[in-house]
């Protein structure tokens, strides 16, 4: 035992890299991303028109069944799974990196203070670094899926010719066009609300983690682990908060990522101008759909995340060695 550590302090290099490729951090990436691939899957309809209904202008807008409805009515039942493939892709991705990233911090922060458990402020703290790093890495894909998500019901209104134009074929074909026509930064269009809204996930899962080390103990007291009705409403409650702190932002973020025509200046120019034209009520344009698409999505990815996590440790440590929310 002591020769070991006395091993890692002489190769420091050998011990960092030891904690980069650490298998939990791993299992953590891996049932993250399963989490958000599944979730994003069930509620793909509802992100579907919670985007159309952001990008719309204010006059157009509409409530979140409706525009379910005219979706299917304008452009089949089909149209509701636009950007499908773009969307698994960004959400496998994005909560890979998330995932892997926060707990190879958590793991390096209570290492290096010898502290198991985080304060509320470093645990902020390491979210947020998990967030930019994740926007900055992932935020291509999520610009190509939204305008997939959306380019069906632009193309129908402008006209057969304009939509000929304007369609993407696909993601390749979507990635493609947007470097010809905006060069590089296309891909990053809309990254600058996508930093800003690092709060949101680093809120969500304080009060995730928070919730969860308050959950751990009744589990410990009542002799059995947290049930997955459970996990689904504690993922629940701290996405409805995150969500609703962050919404204006996550809407001049929707509206950056489909303005191919650069009318906006930037975030604040996003917002001053939806609030000079509809008020605060503009600013939360489709809040409705994106809490009904946006909670039930991180509830079920929450509660799947637990499941796969547990079921993963508990294949390769045994029942007695898996890991505490606090570990």
């Amino acid at each position: 035992m002591a020769s070991s550590s006395t091993s890692n302090d002489q190769d420091p290099v050998g011990a960092t890299l030891a904690d980069i490729f650490s298998y939990k951090s791993l299992v953590h990436a891996i049932a993250g991303a399963t989490g958000g691939v599944t979730a994003i899957s069930v509620f793909f309809p509802l992100n579907t028109a919670r985007i159309r209904i952001q990008v719309a202008s204010h006059e157009e807008a509409k409530g979140l069944m409706q525009t379910i409805i005219d979706t299917i009515e304008d452009d089949g039942f089909q149209a509701l799974y636009q950007g499908w493939k773009s969307a698994v892709m960004a959400i496998g991705s994005s909560n890979f990196v998330y995932f892997y990233t926060y707990n190879l911090l958590k793991l390096a922060y209570r290492k290096n203070t010898g502290n198991k458990q985080l304060t509320t402020g470093a645990n902020l703290l390491i979210a947020s670094l998990s967030g930019v790093a994740n926007v900055l890495l992932t935020s291509p894909i999520w610009t190509v899926n939204t305008r997939l998500v959306v380019q069906r019901k632009k193309g129908m209104k402008a006209g057969a010719d304009e939509s000929k134009s304007t369609q993407y074929d696909g993601i390749l074909d979507a990635f493609k066009r947007i470097i010809e026509k905006e060069g590089v930064a296309g891909l990053w269009s809309g990254v600058v609300p996508s930093l800003w809204l690092v709060s949101n996930p680093s809120v969500q899962f304080v009060v995730y983690e928070q919730v969860r080390l308050l959950m751990d103990g009744i589990a410990t007291k009542r002799g059995r682990r947290i049930t997955p009705i459970e996990f689904f409403l504690m993922g629940a409650i701290a996405k409805a908060a995150a969500t609703i702190v962050t919404y204006p932002l996550q809407l001049a973020q929707s509206k950056l990522r489909v303005d191919k025509d650069r009318k906006y200046k930037g975030t604040v120019d996003v917002m001053f101008k939806i609030y000079q034209k509809s008020g605060l009520r503009g600013l939360f344009q489709g809040v409705n759909a994106k809490l009904w698409q946006t909670v039930l999505t991180a509830a079920f990815q929450f509660l799947t995340y637990e499941e796969v996590k547990y079921f993963v440790f508990l294949l390769l440590l045994g029942p007695k060695k898996v890991p505490k929310a606090s570990e």
